[in-house]
């Protein structure tokens, strides 16, 4: 008797410990890859909390617990909104499940931990089923599980993702990415401190992902770091095509855009950033204004820098001394159009520091060809986004 309570005892304590277990992203991401899931009673068509359920029972996380908690009991306050339930927590929150669209999520604009997840049907009968994982305090902080369910075997068996095989256009850049709420794009978006992101849209073909075009949101410039004139990259020259460009090698390119005429390049114009606003930093036509990059000595703190210079039409010059994709200051040596003989050099936008002088353009050293760097690629503007 003694030895039958004390096993049942034991039990208990294994059982309570077994459901307090909560992997971190980084437990998930050491064995997600080689773990086959079993689906308890999948069948042919299992909705996206089934399937989240097994992921969490192989894997199980504090986030998605939330979710299947909710799934299972909704809480007071949840209210409907189309085909989705929604409750939003008053710490700022919100849980949302659509069974009929294959998705749900815990998103937060707080540092707690947050979920995604999304089925894709396939024409043989199987399903690609998603898990995107954010975590605050954890390495790494964003983890994508990707699956294959096979409704024979009612089994889940690890995917390669689009995530997988992503270049991202310069290396090492921060990556997110984004599993459809509705419809069925996947989408990853590369951050580019000052200048702008560009968000890679991936469609389904019902087989599997293809990326089908690469997208921007729609922004404004400065025609110049010295000038209030400005413009917008949806208008301008009907840029088509983009390219960043890592001049320095520290990480923080400057972007490139360009149009084409007959299948050549027409005209190029380099963007960068000065005192938070994104800038034009020179173009290249076909009707007289000029653009050149060369390489400058370090400054005092060791730091690379590039001068990239714009002629215009008029004959004036302009000198961007580039750290990185970053303007630290500008020297204008403009023509003398009142006759006195002599151009007027001076800077024109700065910050003031030591290193900020006119001699700087007598201290070019190589020129760089741009066009070693040019890797084009087509883009459009997002609808609807600024």
């Amino acid at each position: 008797m003694r030895t039958t309570i004390l096993s049942l005892i034991l039990l208990t304590v294994a059982t309570c410990i077994r459901a307090e277990v909560q992997l971190q992203n980084s437990e998930v991401n050491s064995q997600w890859r080689t773990k086959t899931i079993s689906v308890k009673n999948g069948g042919q068509s299992p909705d996206v909390i089934k399937l989240l359920r097994a992921f969490n029972e192989a894997l199980p996380t504090w986030v998605v617990g939330e979710v299947l908690k909710q799934a299972d009991h909704p809480a007071k306050g949840t209210r409907q909104s189309g085909t989705a339930s929604i409750y939003e927590d008053e710490y700022d929150f919100r849980i949302l499940i659509d069974r009929k669209n294959g998705y749900a999520d815990l998103a937060s604009e707080t540092d707690i931990n947050q979920m995604s997840a999304c089925i894709w049907r396939k024409d043989n009968g199987h399903r690609i089923f998603a898990v995107s994982l954010y975590e605050q305090h954890d390495i790494p902080q964003n983890l994508l599980c990707w699956y294959d369910y096979d409704p024979q075997t009612q089994t889940m068996k690890p995917e390669k993702s689009p995530l997988d095989d992503f270049q991202p256009d310069v290396k090492g850049a921060p990556i997110s990415w984004d599993l459809p709420m509705k419809g069925t794009d996947f989408t990853i978006t590369e951050y580019f401190i000052g200048i702008t992101n560009i968000t890679h849209v991936y469609k389904w073909d019902k087989e599997q992902f293809h990326l089908d075009h690469s997208e921007l949101n729609d922004f404004e410039y400065k025609l110049a770091a010295d000038s209030e004139a400005k413009e917008r990259i949806s208008k301008g020259r009907g840029w088509s095509h983009y390219c960043p460009i890592d001049l320095t090698g520290n990480g923080y390119p400057v972007m490139a855009f360009c149009n084409f005429y007959e299948g050549e390049i027409g005209d190029v114009m380099l963007i960068g950033e000065f005192k938070g606003d994104r800038v034009a930093l020179g173009t290249s036509s076909q009707d007289g204004e000029k653009l050149n990059v060369f390489t400058l000595p370090d400054n005092r703190k060791g730091d690379k820098r590039v001068a990239i210079v714009h002629r215009d039409m008029a004959g004036g010059k302009f000198y961007n001394i580039m750290l990185g994709n970053l303007v630290q200051f500008l020297v204008c040596d403009l023509p003398d159009f009142a006759g006195g003989g002599e151009n007027k050099v001076e800077i024109t936008a700065g910050y003031g520091g030591p290193d900020e002088t006119t001699d700087i353009i007598n201290e070019l050293g190589d020129w760089i060809d741009l066009s070693k760097f040019y890797r084009w690629s087509p883009f459009t503007i997002r609808e609807g986004e600024e």
